[in-house]
């Protein structure tokens, strides 16, 4: 009955009598991916609002009311897009995306439409009612010609979808052998109602005929050993059909480079696969399509496409199979002649090969490609011998020649006990091929094992005379041991580093040993072995060089006790004094703490003979090797020599005593008390009363010894006569002035018998 099948007389001169069995839309998959993101069952639900109803009879139009529809057009879909602030994704982006669409077919937006609403029409489990088509949309006045148009449509499979929206893809895309297969996957009768769907694949069958006959006739020729014919034939069905295997296999095959060619393809293995470059004789402004061919593979297995432009730059295959042998072909657009690499096994190479050379051992470190099952590597020496280093991995420690890993991603092997001289190291990439584990060319590297001197293995010192330390070591040999001072921490013992990267030596240390360290000094000293620009860290010592005590004096207070004095150092809390007997006694030390010295001096035994005292500031570290104290803080103590005097009563002379007698006596209990001695003199207080002199100036001398007269006679006495004559009592005091007044000592009977009546 008229007006039952759908749009029949009616619509415009392009509306469909059928129902399309495909989109026949470029790139429809991302289309249908943008849809599915937005949760839109059907393109129609973009177009009008929520409940709102869309015509498809003879176009897409939006009903707005009783009467009243407006045309979905490309005015429309940019202005719903406005609508919805201009949205750069989402829906906007979709709804630019179809007013693209619109503007290069009128047709296609509707033929999508279609499409999707037969499908949901298919899988709806009522899809044969007029009200499920409602349902999605569909005016009710067109809902019914929807449904009996979709029952006579052809229901496709999952395949068959997904077969009849790639067509025009690889349609448009020149994949005439896809395109094929997938025509073939549709049923029969999906053209029958679809006219366009059949002009395409009247024009498909078309172009594969005529590609099947060029395979003929190369394979004709080349039959004939006219390779030259079949190269020309293979390259047109090439041309005809860029993903027809046995075209662009026939083309590698019976190619031959000719005068004028601007040469291979160049290839070559990167760690994100194969990077193409078009040689520099090609056309500069060419378009080529890229396709791999891998070797052993069955015939008939489709050509993959190595998407992207074959510019100025390089072209990535980041898709290449690894550990396994490809051929790349470039096809031009324009007729000219292919590019064709040589075979190339993809194994990409590691980077960043890293060698350093220490102590008898080289080291490799390296980054591995992503793929790659491991590494291979081995290492040639001086005489041509090559060694296996083994399968280095990404863990555990390196071994005298093993592997080990490297940090930061990186992988690394060690071989040792090595002698001096030439190595090549080769790290060569293990894959995965078809036919078992396949290896990479190799990447090379020379390295140098130079001469390393000995380590030191011990260190120490000793104090030695006028304030020095005498430093002993054991190892070192071939190479100079150099005396350091590191600034930080020191390295471990037996680190390897360049000498040039050594503190400068110690300038108190020569290289016998002999160290001279200035007062003050506290310091570790390390030990490094030196040969040439390579040097070995060492054992270090604490030293410490103690500071010499200025101002020092010696006095004897007593027999046998002296007190010393001196200027307290700054920075030291504690201050040795030593006292050495001149005769050989046995050296004393005695410790001394500066709040005690300053509170209450000092006082040391001394005993009676010429002494040596020495005081240094005592040592701050007790780990430390202390250098013996230098001379400055030294002073000399003679031998206790004493003059003592006494004032006796005179005789009894009948009722009378006579004159007071002075006895003054030289006491040497130290030995011999040598010359210059001082001389004594006995002062009267002053004006003669009863106040005692304290100084010699103090009164009027009644007589004097000299020192000359004590050293003769040991004892000498003089007769004081009262003063005035016939006065009354008066106090006298012995002085000792000048000679050697200072370091004799002055033996005073009581203060109380010092009067002369």
């Amino acid at each position: 009955m008229a007006g039952t099948e759908f749009g029949h007389a009616l619509g415009r001169s392009r509306a469909l009598s059928g129902l399309p069995a495909a989109p026949l839309v470029a790139r429809y998959g991302e289309l249908a991916s943008e849809q599915q993101a937005l949760g839109l069952r059907h393109l129609g639900e973009l177009l009008v609002p929520a409940g709102g109803r869309f015509r498809v009879l003879d176009g897409i139009f939006a009903v707005e009311g009783p009467g009243r529809r407006r045309h979905v057009g490309v005015e429309a879909l940019r202005g719903l897009r406005a609508a919805r602030g201009g949205a750069q994704g989402g829906a906007g982006a979709l709804l630019e995306r179809l007013a693209g669409i619109q503007e290069r077919d009128p047709a296609a937006l509707r033929r999508i439409l279609l499409y999707q609403l037969v499908r949901l029409l298919h899988d709806h489990p009522r899809g044969d009612l007029p009200d499920t088509a409602a349902g999605f949309g569909v005016d009710p006045d067109e809902a019914a010609a929807l449904v009996h148009a979709a029952a006579a449509s052809p229901r496709l499979d999952p395949a068959q979808r997904a077969a009849a929206e790639g067509l025009e893809d690889d349609w448009l895309a020149g994949r005439v052998r896809a395109a094929a297969r997938s025509a073939a996957v549709l049923p029969r009768s999906a053209a029958g109602g679809d006219p366009l769907l059949a002009g395409r694949l009247a024009a498909l069958a078309e172009r594969v005929r005529a590609a099947d006959a060029l395979l003929d006739e190369a394979r004709a020729d080349e039959d004939r050993q006219d390779r030259e014919r079949a190269a020309a034939a293979y390259g047109r069905a090439a041309r005809l059909a860029w993903d027809c295997p046995r075209a662009v296999r026939g083309l590698v095959r019976t190619h031959r480079p000719a005068e004028g060619d601007p040469g291979p393809l160049e290839a070559r293995p990167v760690a994100g696969g194969v990077a193409l470059r078009r040689p520099p004789g090609a056309d500069p402004d060419g378009i080529w399509r890229v396709v791999r061919l891998t070797r052993r593979e069955p015939i008939a297995t489709p050509l993959p496409e190595v998407p992207g432009p074959l510019g100025a730059g390089p072209l990535t295959d980041a898709r290449a199979p690894l550990g396994r042998e490809v051929r790349y072909v470039a096809l031009p657009g324009d007729g000219g002649t292919p590019l064709i690499s040589a075979p190339l096994l993809v194994a990409p190479e590691v980077t960043e090969l890293r060698l350093t050379d220490g102590r008898a051992r080289v080291e490799a470190a390296w980054l591995r490609p992503p793929g790659a099952t491991g590494v291979r590597v081995t290492l040639t020496g001086p005489e041509g011998r090559t060694a296996d280093l083994g399968t280095p991995s990404a863990a555990g420690p390196a071994g005298p020649a093993g592997a080990g890993a490297a940090g930061s991603g990186r992988e690394g092997v060690r071989a040792g006990g090595l002698e001096p001289g030439g190595y090549v190291v080769r790290v060569r990439c293990r894959y995965a091929g078809a036919g078992g584990e396949v290896l990479s060319g190799g990447v090379e590297a020379a390295v140098t094992v130079h001469p390393w001197p000995e380590p030191v293995l011990g260190l120490r010192a000793a104090a030695r005379g006028a304030g020095g330390l005498e430093f002993r070591w054991t190892g070192g040999a071939g190479g100079d041991v150099r005396f350091v001072e590191w600034p930080g921490t020191a390295p471990a013992e037996g680190a390897e580093l360049p000498a040039s990267a050594l503190p400068a030596a110690l300038a108190w240390v020569d290289s016998a040993g002999i160290a001279q360290p200035p007062p003050g000094t506290l310091a570790t000293v390390s030990a490094v072995a030196v040969l040439g620009e390579r040097a070995l860290a060492g054992p270090g010592l604490v030293v410490e060089a103690p500071e010499a005590v200025s101002g020092l004096t010696v006095r004897r207070t007593s027999a046998g006790r002296a007190k010393v004095s001196f200027d307290w150092p700054d920075g030291a809390g504690r201050v040795t004094v030593a006292v050495t007997p001149e005769s050989g006694g046995e050296r004393t030390e005695h410790p001394v703490v500066r709040a005690v010295f300053l509170r209450e001096g000092l006082e040391l035994p001394v005993g009676p003979g010429a002494a040596r005292v020495s005081a240094y500031a005592a040592p701050r570290s007790a780990h430390a090797v202390a250098a013996a104290p230098r001379e400055a803080g030294q002073a000399a103590l003679p031998a206790d020599v004493a003059i003592a005097y006494r004032l006796l009563p005179g005789p009894r002379r009948m009722l009378r005593r006579g004159p007071a007698v002075l006895r003054v006596s030289l006491l040497s209990p130290g030995g011999d008390p040598g010359s210059g001695l001082p001389d004594f003199v006995l002062v009267s207080g002053p004006g003669g009363g009863g106040a005692r002199p304290h100084r010699p100036s103090d009164g009027a001398e009644l007589c004097r010894v000299t020192g000359a007269e004590l050293a003769a006679s040991g004892t000498v006495e003089r007769e004081i006569l009262p003063h005035p004559p016939g006065g009354g009592p008066y106090a006298v005091r012995g002085f000792l002035l000048g000679g050697r007044a200072a370091s004799v000592r002055l033996d005073e009977p009581s203060l109380t018998s010092l009067v002369v009546r």
